[in-house]
């Protein structure tokens, strides 16, 4: 969730920053998905999965489906692993993803610690009962210590977890990734003049 807020800031700094990255990000391949995690996202947040279907079967539907997605997408632009910045993001997706999915499938919420909550900025009154999607560290197995929520933001009134500090990053990566510079764009247009005449020499 809050990867999904953020995302949108920071790629919109770089993008001030570098003005010609919106057009680079037009060579990713399957943008649509993009669209359909954030229709997913709209769905889960808004309640607006059939009645009939349990809060704990939608949570872990939508974990399935989130990572279902990010795998294909990185597939898909598998291309960028020839750069440096590519290879990051294409495994830091996933592996976020799949960190921040992996619990949320099998226990049908997200485990959070009560320690970090109180530390970014809750009251012991709002801990008194859990958020919906989110399940108490204390009440499930300490194996899920590593995927669970844990690092407090007391600005943002967050806690984030591993999975969380695994797609932030590879997120922007994946922007970077896509970035030509101008130089680079002009070199390879003025390359396909001297290839033609080659050719029909």
């Amino acid at each position: 969730m809050l990867t999904l807020m953020v995302l949108p800031a920071v790629i919109g700094l770089i993008i001030v920053a570098r003005p010609n990255v919106a057009t680079s990000l037009t060579s990713l391949r399957g943008k649509w998905l993009i669209v359909l995690v954030a229709a997913l996202q709209f769905m889960h947040v808004e309640g607006l999965w059939p009645d009939q279907v349990k809060e704990s079967v939608e949570r872990r539907a939508y974990a399935v489906l989130v990572l279902v997605i990010a795998i294909a997408f990185c597939w898909l632009n598998r291309a960028l692993w020839s750069r440096r910045s590519g290879r990051w993001a294409l495994s830091l997706i996933p592996l976020g993803t799949a960190s921040n999915s992996i619990p949320i499938a099998f226990l049908g919420a997200m485990p959070y610690s009560i320690s970090g909550a109180r530390a970014a900025g809750y009251s012991s009154a709002e801990l008194a009962t859990d958020a919906p999607g989110y399940i108490r560290l204390d009440d499930v197995s300490q194996l899920w210590i590593p995927v669970a929520d844990l690092i407090p933001i007391p600005v943002l009134m967050k806690v984030l977890s591993v999975g969380d500090l695994l797609l932030i990053p590879g997120l922007v990566l994946l922007v970077v990734a896509c970035y030509r510079p101008s130089g680079e764009d002009r070199s390879d247009s003025a390359d396909q003049p001297n290839d033609s005449v080659q050719s029909s020499a």
